[in-house]
């Protein structure tokens, strides 16, 4: 393995390996819908996800709504979440030459454990990472240090041989709390470049071609 290369990669879903907005806005819609709610636009949904259900819920809904809304949209998402669903451009050649090199990676995320593991089976890249880690099996969210010792230590990975690459100022706070090495982020979900950038992350990139090649350098 490459000295300059991390012993271990964690990777958030949404936004940062996969684009699932499609089927989010979906259930969100017909979830505001159901509850007589105005409906969202494309963007509000990319920029309300990240922290959790329950977060985004009560951003779009209303706290008044969330617990009703939380409940509608985990019953309903199943039947729309593959809509569609694709990996964005350099996912699998990160991930395959990652995984080449020697390094663990792994998808660290907060949304519902079980459906990340149907959504990277249907994109067919489950057999790229060493493991999948999302909510709803246990109590903790991004950006719990918790959540991030309970992967690094499933895993068997170092906290300060682990960097995290994401999308969001979750993901950021996420590896800070976490200790890890480094925290990296894409600008191919739910913020622009320029908003990344004052969340202080190590650094930020355009795309993951484009991170591939000036942190790893293949």
């Amino acid at each position: 393995m490459s000295a300059q290369l991390p012993e271990t990669v964690l990777f958030d879903l949404d936004g940062t390996l996969v684009d699932n907005f499609e089927g989010i806005h979906q259930c969100y819609n017909d979830v505001m819908k159901l509850m007589g709610l105005p409906g969202v636009s494309y963007e509000q949904i990319r920029q309300a996800v990240g922290g959790s259900v329950n977060v985004t819920v009560q951003k779009l809904a209303g706290e008044e709504n969330a617990a009703t809304a939380t409940r509608l949209f985990r019953e309903h998402f199943p039947s729309v979440m593959l809509q569609g669903v694709k990996t964005y451009e350099g996912c699998e050649e990160i991930l395959t030459g990652l995984k080449a090199r020697g390094v663990r990676t792994a998808v660290y995320t907060n949304k519902d454990d079980t459906h990340s593991k149907k959504i990277i089976s249907y994109l067919k890249i489950d057999h790229l990472v060493d493991g999948v880690f999302g909510t709803n099996v246990h109590s903790w969210r991004k950006p719990q240090p918790e959540f991030t010792h309970f992967v690094t230590s499933t895993l068997g990975a170092k906290p300060e041989r682990t960097i995290m690459i994401g999308d969001s100022p979750f993901d950021i706070e996420t590896a800070r709390n976490g200790k890890l090495a480094a925290i990296h982020c894409v600008a191919t979900g739910s913020h622009t470049v320029e908003e990344l950038l004052p969340h202080g992350p190590d650094t930020v990139h355009i795309d993951l071609p484009t991170l591939q090649k000036t942190l790893f350098g293949f």
